[in-house]
């Protein structure tokens, strides 16, 4: 069992240096909007907002879901406190990457095969009813760049030093 008063209570401020996120009511726009909140894991970025907001530091070091964000941005324009729920998953990323040297997160192996984490590719419906084109453009469109893309990412010691995950 969590007890609150013994949680971090500035969590928020090491987690992202956005505005107060501590605006998020909840009322989740955000979670109707996002292609990620039917993925595995389910994405509920207002679930990860409450986290660190109470301060719940262990919980969110083991939370896999701010991987699952395909990046549409769809809930950054649409939430209506102006949380900017998208940069706050990317600031839990960077947050959990900082406290955990030894995190590989869960979606890199799609990452580096597909140049990102969900299959959006066959998203187009999910897509169209968010009101997004029906394609999105991908790196793999561009096999130079996916190409170059995956080079860079074997330069980063965690992924090279775990390489029999990317590669075969």
């Amino acid at each position: 069992m969590v007890v609150l008063s013994e949680t971090n209570k500035d969590l928020w401020r090491e987690v992202t240096d956005l505005p107060d996120i501590r605006y998020c009511m909840s009322c989740g726009t955000c979670i109707a909007v996002c292609p990620a909140s039917n993925a595995e894991p389910a994405l509920q970025i207002r679930k990860l907002v409450r986290m660190v907001v109470y301060g719940l530091e262990e919980e969110l070091l083991d939370e896999d879901t701010p991987w699952s964000c395909v990046t549409c941005s769809k809930c950054e324009e649409l939430c209506p406190m102006g949380v900017r729920p998208f940069e706050v998953g990317l600031a839990i990323r960077r947050w959990q990457c900082r406290n955990d040297e030894t995190r590989i997160p869960p979606g890199t192996v799609e990452l580096y095969k597909r140049g990102y984490t969900q299959p959006v590719d066959k998203a187009a419906d999910v897509r169209a009813r968010v009101g997004l084109g029906s394609k999105l453009p991908a790196i793999t469109e561009h096999p130079e760049l996916l190409e170059s893309f995956q080079k860079m990412l074997m330069e980063i010691p965690i992924i090279r030093d775990n390489s029999y995950m990317y590669v075969g």
